[in-house]
């Protein structure tokens, strides 16, 4: 198991490294920078995907239950669904190249994480199909989500800098109205996934509203609203600027406590 995480950092780290000066030249100098070659990086990439999934392979087959679903190995399936989706995403949206980086630091954390601090086995499941959906568009929901986090902060990022006049225009500095359309996008598929998820746990899982786990339905619900309204401002009223990146962070948090606020599984898991 630990072979397995090293190889994964060590590979996290190469495309991390490969991608710095090429990101950092192009925010000084417009004109000699290029965006990076999707092929070579793609080929790294999945290494670092491929060496990332056998660790969490390892890891929650490791214990004596069937499925050990610890926070850290929950916290491992979503940092690589984060990172799957952004890489898949490259071919279409330019304006991961930024956040690339970001993603593979979590990576790197995430593995450390579970390879090193000791987990407690909190829940785990048998074959339920309707159980496994659940879970699947829990995780999906949130990787998604934190990918629309990461957009707001370059979003932010963006217009202060288009504000203060020190932006440089580069092939890899994506426009502030593009990135602004791909976050609502991607928040809008969130909202949804969070949606199916929410819907599939209250009737799927039986304790869905039981005392112990009601705390994080409401606040799984309560993400869910903020990140409604946001979506509905934007469409309606025309939001932009700082409120956009609070109520993103705000149901960010919030999704975050309903996800990992308690030792038991989540109940949007």
């Amino acid at each position: 198991m630990y072979l397995f995480a090293g190889f994964a950092i060590i590979a996290y780290l190469i495309c991390t490294f490969s991608l710095l000066p090429q990101l950092l030249q192009a925010q000084c100098h417009a004109q000699k920078a290029v965006i990076p070659k999707r092929s070579r990086f793609i080929i790294s990439s999945a290494v670092a995907l491929l060496l990332h999934a056998i660790f969490i392979q390892q890891l929650f087959t490791s214990g004596a239950e069937p499925f050990n679903f610890t926070l850290l190995n929950i916290l491992n399936l979503m940092t690589l669904l984060i990172v799957l989706l952004m890489t898949m995403a490259l071919s279409h949206l330019n304006t991961l190249w930024f956040l690339l980086p970001i993603g593979y630091s979590f990576a790197i954390l995430s593995i450390l994480a579970g390879a090193f601090i000791p987990g407690h086995i909190v829940a785990y499941f048998h074959s339920n199909t309707a159980l496994l959906v659940h879970i699947t568009l829990a995780l999906v929901s949130y990787a998604v989500c934190f990918i629309a986090m990461l957009y707001v902060f370059q979003l932010t990022w963006l217009n202060n800098k288009l504000k203060n006049k020190k932006i440089v225009f580069s092939p890899m500095i994506p426009s502030l109205m593009s990135v602004e359309r791909q976050f609502f996008k991607i928040l809008c598929i969130g909202e949804l996934l969070l949606t199916l998820a929410l819907l599939s746990g209250a009737i799927s899982l039986n304790n869905f509203f039981a005392p112990e786990q009601i705390q994080k339905a409401i606040f799984s619900f309560l993400a869910w609203v903020v990140f409604g309204l946001l979506l509905i401002g934007h469409l309606k009223l025309h939001w932009r600027g700082k409120r956009v990146l609070i109520y993103t962070i705000s149901g960010m948090i919030l999704l975050t406590i309903a996800y990992f606020g308690s030792r038991t599984l989540p109940t949007v898991l």
